[in-house]
């Protein structure tokens, strides 16, 4: 695992003279504290899972863009996470920037909106405060899994199985579909019973499905009564308004209290050799009731 924080800098300042004598002192003291930062979350990371290898990265970069552009696409990641504050209306990341990861990344995507339950906590250097404080998640106790035919079903699935049984949380997967759109009711029942396979051993889950008049509206209001939502990348605006921090609608809360993971499934995963092992698998030793994994999901 990979800590990296991104350091942008002015176009006037050339990138070859990082770290000489010649570089910009202001530039070499907020990369200073961007290794700092890193280091910060790097060790409290490492005290969560000991056994994976941890490492920290800053990069210094004329536009985010590129730096991203290089991380995601290839092979040289096969995850990437980003935190996103709209904490006094100051957003960690351009919109725009997390539009072109969420369509163009060939890795897994995890971008997390923090809502106001969940402030994110980070050890200050000077402070012996215990390293368990660090994460939002270790206040919560329930979390929204919304399920829809869309292609990130099983990745949002297995995100919220692997964070229920880290954290001790229960999981409620809900589909909403609108009542008069018989076939995208079936696509969605496909997808809970994926989902409910996915989950069955797990001790603390329910599932349901149920129509709406205004299932994004309805999906806008359900998200607010669990401590945290997981998403699939979703194309609806107002969707991406609550995600992005933008206006919400009248009835909910000014600031969304709900932290809200979205998931995107890189576009190959399905046809990758895991997948397809795991579909051989789950027809020929589970069963025929077990739902199978097919391409459109």
């Amino acid at each position: 695992m990979t800590i990296a924080s991104i350091v942008t800098a002015p176009s006037e300042i050339s990138l070859d003279t990082v770290g000489n004598e010649s570089f910009s002192e202001e530039m070499t003291r907020v990369i200073d504290l961007a290794r700092d930062h890193v280091a910060n979350v790097r060790d409290a990371v490492a005290d969560y899972g000991e056994d994976v290898p941890v490492s920290g990265l800053v990069i210094v970069a004329h536009t985010p863009d590129d730096v991203f552009a290089e991380c995601t696409t290839g092979e040289r990641y096969d995850a990437v996470f980003l935190a996103q504050d709209n904490e006094n209306g100051q957003q960690l990341w351009d919109e725009s920037l997390l539009n072109m990861v969420l369509e163009t990344a060939d890795c897994a995507v995890y971008l997390e909106t923090l809502g106001t339950k969940a402030a994110p906590l980070l050890p200050d250097p000077e402070d012996a405060t215990d390293r368990d404080d660090v994460s939002a998640l270790d206040t919560a106790s329930n979390i929204l899994l919304a399920v829809g035919p869309g292609p990130h079903t099983i990745l949002g699935a297995e995100t919220a199985r692997a964070l229920g049984s880290t954290y001790g949380t229960s999981i409620r997967g809900v589909h909403l579909y609108e009542s008069t759109d018989a076939e995208r009711f079936q696509q969605g029942r496909k997808a809970l019973d994926l989902t409910e396979y996915v989950l069955s051993d797990f001790p603390d889950m329910e599932c349901e499905s149920r129509a709406s008049e205004d299932v994004v509206a309805e999906l806008l209001q359900e998200i607010e009564k669990y401590d945290v939502a997981i998403l699939g990348a979703p194309t609806k605006q107002p969707l991406l308004q609550r995600l992005f921090g933008q206006s919400v609608p009248d009835e909910l809360e000014p600031q969304p209290t709900t932290s809200i993971l979205t998931v995107r499934q890189p576009s190959h995963a399905l046809s990758s050799v895991y997948y397809r092992w795991k579909r051989a698998i789950e027809r020929t030793s589970v069963g025929e009731d077990s739902p199978v994994l097919e391409n459109d999901f």
